[in-house]
């Protein structure tokens, strides 16, 4: 039973990382789809190539390297941070 468990657990640890991922990269979309303007647009390429570090983490996740996945989501703050000082665009 030990293998349930920790199935359901990473199970539940793939869904929470999606839903990081979709919460990095839906708002900014929805911005660009209803206001196609350059501003909005580069935020969202943007933030689509940042939401790679949390899409990353869940395909890791869900290949059974937890540590690895959390190693990728440390460096969302740097990624934040760094993308402030340059264009990812």
């Amino acid at each position: 039973m030990p293998g349930a468990a920790g199935g359901r657990l990473a199970a539940l640890a793939g869904v929470a990382l999606a839903g990081g991922y979709l919460a990095t990269v839906a708002r900014p979309l929805a911005h660009a789809a209803l206001n196609p303007s350059p501003y909005f647009l580069q935020r969202a390429v943007g933030s689509g190539i940042r939401a790679m570090i949390p899409l990353q983490a869940v395909l890791a996740s869900r290949a059974g390297a937890h540590r690895t996945a959390a190693g990728l989501l440390a460096l969302m703050p740097v990624a934040r941070r760094l993308s402030r000082k340059v264009s990812a665009t």
